[in-house]
């Protein structure tokens, strides 16, 4: 079988198993030239699978791919690229003690006549790089290890476009940018887009597909269900074709939080990395929302409150002053302060470890008598959060690191709800989860919430930010500069509001 002459890449049969779960079982894709064609479906529905074939870094078990009628060898990350294919895949290859010049351009880099690597060159290639493609405020001659988690994402478009590919693979590469950044990216594909590239785009933000996509690919249970031009498909209907069942509402109506409810988190001139003079309350069972700009303290306000961080300041539980200098102390201090990262592989998991052992190594000293673990006791519990979360794991001795992104998630929220926490501090925790599992994280928050859980919630979608909190504080420079609420409370106002203090940095 030859491809369709109007098909820079075809990809036919492909199936692939990891020991007793099948990623993808026959599965199917076409892109063209000039064109975006989005991926979309649930976590665990192949889809990452299926673009590292395409890349080159997965070996298929059966099936073939073919650029410009040409088939690719499986498993040959070379040859991909020599036909013209760059992959931006989920897990970040930068290495941190390299520059940025130098991650970008790594076993490309141009040669002095007596074959030494030309540094003067590689600064100056990136230069013009970041230029042509509107990058601002990232120096090349940075360590890749001190850039933020934003940055780093956009190294690693940078370094993919530096090769002038012919197709270009994103995996959620907008998961951790901003508001201003995504727009740079969207507006970059489209660029490459008119200039006759392919792009192969995966995001779970389903207004960027929409903004962007000319046609949409959708996978569930490893196999192509279905494929729609751009406007040819309702929402509802995409959502369903993902799920294989309609998600009537994604947003859970709030909880009402009564004004007399009682203060649980109170932090008063919280001063440490980032941070300056951060005060305010937050009331049980209320969503606080934390907005801005990206990289204007949020992170560092998590990571303090949670004893990971050192500063100075007052932190009072239900009116009492503690002193939290590490996460045991947090942990540990009254009602149980929790975080649940962004990072949630390799900050918030033992990926090695069993689903059980990750959900109760919190509850250990509530799980133990005499001090030994009840395993009865232990299972019990861990089996009723599982069914309370609908994690999809054949049991609770599956190692965590064989779970989709989503279920992984669930797996973090579930040892800290286990573990009795009555503030939780949730960062960016839908980043890389589909809708489907989204819609379920809504729901946990606010039941959280409504049985009394202070909750404060990050996020980069500001949409989350509207629609999950009952008031938000806008960050800059690492103070809280405003507080939205009440009929203020839309995404108009928040970006306005976080705009007015500050612009990105990338143009």
């Amino acid at each position: 079988m030859t491809a369709a002459t109007d098909d820079l890449l075809q990809a036919d049969g492909i199936a692939k198993r990891y020991g007793h779960v099948s990623a993808l079982t026959g599965a199917d894709f076409a892109c063209r030239a000039g064109e975006i064609h989005a991926v979309l479906g649930e976590n665990g529905a192949g889809k990452s699978t299926l673009i590292k074939i395409l890349g080159g870094t997965v070996r298929q078990d059966s099936g073939t791919v073919r650029m410009a009628g040409r088939e690719l060898p499986p498993g040959h990350p070379k040859a991909a690229t020599q036909a013209g294919i760059a992959a931006v895949y989920q897990e970040l290859s930068l290495i941190g003690d390299l520059t940025v010049a130098e991650n970008i351009f790594l076993m490309r880099e141009p040669l002095h006549p007596l074959r030494l690597i030309d540094g003067g060159s590689v600064v100056r290639r990136t230069y013009a790089l970041f230029r042509d493609l509107g990058i601002e405020g990232i120096d090349p001659d940075r360590r890749a290890g001190g850039l933020s988690l934003a940055e780093k994402q956009i190294v690693e478009i940078a370094k993919a476009a530096a090769g002038d590919p012919r197709m270009i693979i994103l995996d959620e590469p907008t998961s951790a940018l901003a508001e201003a950044e995504v727009a740079w990216l969207l507006n970059l594909m489209k660029r490459w887009r008119g200039e006759g590239k392919a792009i192969i785009f995966i995001s779970h933000r389903y207004g960027e597909v929409k903004a962007t996509a000319d046609r949409l690919s959708i996978y569930r249970n490893g196999k192509r269900v279905a494929v729609y031009g751009a406007g040819e498909a309702s929402d509802a209907e995409v959502v369903t074709a993902m799920c294989g069942r309609p998600v009537d509402t994604l947003f859970p109506d709030l909880p009402r939080v009564a004004t007399d409810a009682p203060v649980t988190l109170e932090v008063r001139d919280l001063h440490g990395r980032q941070l300056r003079d951060v005060s305010f309350a937050a009331r049980r069972g209320e969503i606080l929302g934390v907005g801005g700009l990206a990289g204007q303290g949020q992170l560092e306000l998590f990571l303090t409150l949670f004893g990971a961080m050192p500063h100075a300041g007052q932190t009072l539980l239900h009116g009492l002053p503690v002193r939290i200098k590490r996460p045991q102390d947090a942990v540990r201090a009254g009602v149980g302060i929790a975080l649940v990262p962004a990072e949630r592989k390799t900050e918030g998991l033992l990926l090695a470890r069993s689903v059980r052992e990750n959900m109760t190594l919190p509850s250990l000293s509530l799980l133990s008598r005499f001090g030994f673990v009840q395993h009865r006791l232990e299972a019990e519990r861990v089996q009723t959060m599982i069914h309370t979360l609908n994690i999809a794991a054949s049991d609770d001795a599956v190692p965590v690191r064989q779970l989709s992104g989503g279920n992984q998630q669930k797996v973090v929220i579930g040892k800290w709800l286990m573990s009795g926490a009555r503030i939780l501090l949730l960062y960016d925790v839908t980043r890389g989860v589909d809708v489907a599992t989204k819609a379920h994280l809504y729901e946990l928050i606010v039941d959280a919430a409504s049985s009394g859980t202070t909750v404060l919630f990050y996020s980069t979608d500001t949409q989350e930010i509207v629609h999950l909190c009952h008031r938000v504080l806008i960050m800059y420079e690492g103070r809280v500069v405003q507080t939205v609420e009440g009929n203020e409370l839309n995404e108009r106002q928040i970006v306005s509001a976080a705009i007015g203090h500050g612009s990105a940095g990338v143009a």
